[in-house]
């Protein structure tokens, strides 16, 4: 277990929200302070050379397989055949997948699974997910989701995911409904960084004005709260409004050392039967934190953000001269609306870059 939970609140980590922010509609309530402790993670899976009998090619597959989320299996036939799924339903699915294209792919004889989730199975049975950590608070809770690799002390930084509106932890359906990250959160956890999500109960979150809500208001508690573990750099990653809350929290400067914003920040078109309004310009404009690294991907065809181009404009205006690195990922080609974020080709593309700017606050040649 990489996090304790201590019998102190956060106190004094527990900030209050900037001035210009509006009282909460629901008061925040401070959560159990967070110590990072020691820990034994496996990370044999990571180890592409102890891969027994890959070709070039299935050594490229299976790094592609790890830059992949659990539920995932790798499965390895002895006549050089090989498959793998991932971002399965569940870790069964994702066996049943990969082995039964697995013994497509070697002529119809039989193959073993090699690697399921973030176990090295060759030898031995899958270890079976480990113990989902969580810290309750009002109206959200912080998860330590068990299918990613635990670094503990030794991790470089912690990902603090934060969901989109659509997504009720209470249901389980489609890609935007799930509070799980998108698939390049992995990359990060693969390069040492620890993986926490922020759920939030779709009753309390709410809008307050134009820019701020109970989404960014939570993440500035979850993200103190991270700090105050141990964590020596924290990183707020989201999608929709999980990705506008990221930026929202760039008003306090110093909270966070990098935001991936993905179809969560530009010019707002609600919903059809839904009111709201979310001032853009405004959001631009509270962005103080000048150091922290940015990362932002906005589509075409994106329903709730439908004018992209003038969107990216006014990014590149509002951060062109912050000396804090800044990527824009702006209308890729063949990725469209307002759930590409979790296609595969986004992953493929801009995984790496994504890593590279906030991990290494390099954000050219992407």
């Amino acid at each position: 277990m990489i996090l304790a939970a201590a019998a102190a609140a956060l106190g004094a980590c527990a900030a209050p929200v900037p001035d210009a922010a509006p009282e909460p509609a629901t008061p925040l309530i401070a959560v159990p302070g967070l110590t990072v402790t020691e820990s034994a993670p496996s990370r044999a899976v990571l180890d592409i050379a102890a891969v027994p009998g890959l070709t070039e090619t299935g050594r490229r597959s299976y790094a592609r397989f790890l830059t992949y989320p659990a539920p995932r299996a790798f499965a390895l036939g002895g006549d050089g055949g090989l498959a793998w799924a991932a971002n399965a339903r569940s870790t069964e699915e994702a066996e049943r997948r990969a082995l039964a294209q697995c013994r497509t792919a070697n002529g119809g004889r039989p193959c073993r699974l090699y690697a399921v989730d973030q176990d090295v199975v060759w030898e031995g049975a899958p270890a079976g997910p480990g113990e989902t950590l969580s810290v309750d608070a009002e109206g959200w809770r912080l998860v330590s989701p068990p299918r990613f690799i635990r670094h503990g002390r030794e991790a470089a930084g912690t990902i603090l995911w934060t969901h989109g509106r659509g997504s009720d932890p209470r249901h389980a359906a489609g890609t935007e409904r799930s509070p799980m990250p998108l698939p390049f959160i992995q990359r990060f956890n693969n390069a040492g960084w620890d993986v926490w999500v922020l759920e939030r109960d779709p009753f309390h979150d709410v809008n307050y004005d134009g820019v701020l809500s109970f989404a960014d208001a939570s993440l500035r508690v979850a993200a103190r709260a991270l700090r105050h573990a141990g964590y020596r750099r924290v990183v707020a990653a989201g999608q929709s409004a999980g990705g506008w809350a990221a930026l929202a929290a760039l008003d306090t400067p110093g909270l966070l050392d990098g935001v991936v914003s993905v179809a969560g920040a530009g010019l707002y078109q609600p919903p059809p039967g839904q009111v709201g309004t979310l001032d853009f310009a405004a959001l631009l404009e509270r962005m103080r934190d000048r150091e922290a690294a940015v990362v932002v991907a906005t589509f075409d065809g994106d329903h709730l953000l439908p004018w992209p181009g003038r969107s990216a404009a006014m990014l590149r205006t509002a951060l062109a001269d912050r000396p804090g690195p800044f990527l824009l990922i702006d209308r890729p080609d063949g990725l469209v609306g307002h759930g590409a974020g979790a296609e595969p080709g986004f992953n493929d593309r801009y995984g790496a870059c994504i890593v590279r700017a906030v991990a290494e606050r390099d954000a050219r040649n992407c």
